[in-house]
């Protein structure tokens, strides 16, 4: 996914075995200046290792790749730091390749690790200070999940409770709350994965709206979580359940309505307090639906794999407004 500050759109760029960072011209769509990353691109199944997105504040835009560089320019393009993160704490284990996008918040960098198919490495989260690429904490995370299960392709987020800032991860059969000073385990809610499937890897990523996390796993049971609390919330936090998640896209919630699409462009808005439907089935364009959908003034933007991309109203009831062909 590409990311905007002003005029400048930044994008995680592969070409010809090699990753680059582009910063392009919004008004005039050209390239500004193209920074190099990384060698070793390459293919698994569906993504290469351009995945993760750039995060910026307006002055610096970080990058992570899936060869485990992390990179900060300036928005001159002039590189201020690097880390490879494969090197310094070893190889990811994902069975297909890593994906997570760093989080920034108050200028320190989270990166999330987790992972455990191909490797018996314990997953873990970094604290990274943005200003300098120094490591200011790691923390293991490990949990129960077997084979492909501990995979996730998901990026952190931040939840807010009373005055208490959390930092989510969702992975692993478990969606755990961390403190960002510290990286300490608050706590942590189950059933994501009631029978144990040993493929219950994790793509697409929570969103968190008001202090409840709504996370996503292998397309059931998504879950609807309260933040807060202390060591296992599954019972006491846990508010609702849905059965018809998505797989890889994302999903996108606004004041009363939680918006889920799946794979194959199948759209349900849910009543973000009770997780009842407030609509369901509604199907867009035919095609597999990877990219996860925007939420801007009002009406919801999700592309499909064919390039086609899809508009429709946010509310209580499905109107399809456009469907744009690239």
């Amino acid at each position: 996914t590409p990311i905007i500050w002003g005029d400048v759109i930044f994008l995680n760029v592969a070409e010809e075995g090699k990753l680059f960072l582009w910063a392009v011209d919004r008004n005039k769509g050209t390239v500004l200046w193209k920074k190099h990353l990384s060698d070793g691109d390459h293919m698994m199944r569906k993504q290469n290792m351009s995945s993760p997105s750039p995060v910026t504040d307006g002055k610096h835009v970080w990058v992570m790749t899936g060869t485990g560089i992390l990179k900060c320019f300036d928005f001159a393009g002039a590189e201020k730091w690097t880390r490879d993160i494969q090197k310094e704490y070893g190889k990811f284990g994902l069975n297909w390749g890593y994906a997570s996008s760093p989080l920034l918040d108050e200028g320190a960098l989270y990166v999330q690790v987790i992972h455990g198919m191909k490797t018996k490495d314990q997953p873990y989260v970094l604290r990274i200070d943005g200003g300098t690429g120094k490591t200011e904490w790691r923390v293991e995370r490990p949990t129960p999940a077997i084979m492909e299960s501990p995979d996730s392709y998901t990026t952190p987020l931040l939840a807010k409770v009373g005055g208490r800032k959390e930092l989510i991860i969702a992975g692993g059969d478990v969606l755990t709350g961390h403190d960002p000073a510290t990286g300490k385990e608050l706590w942590r809610g189950g059933g994501f994965n009631p029978d144990n499937n040993p493929f219950q890897r994790i793509i697409a990523s929570p969103v968190v709206s008001g202090d409840v996390v709504y996370a996503p796993t292998r397309v059931k049971p998504f879950i609807a979580y309260r933040a807060g609390g202390e060591g296992d919330v599954t019972k006491s936090h846990q508010l609702w359940q849905f059965q018809n998640g998505p797989d890889v896209p994302s999903p996108v919630a606004d004041d009363l309505h939680l918006y889920l699409i799946t794979d194959r462009g199948v759209v349900y808005a849910l009543d973000r307090k009770t997780g009842k439907e407030v609509y369901g089935g509604q199907r867009l364009r035919p095609g597999t639906y990877s990219a996860s959908p925007v939420l801007v003034d009002g009406r919801i933007y999700i592309s499909n794999e064919d390039g086609v991309t899809s508009v429709f109203s946010a509310g209580p009831k499905f109107e399809l407004v456009a469907e744009n062909e690239s």
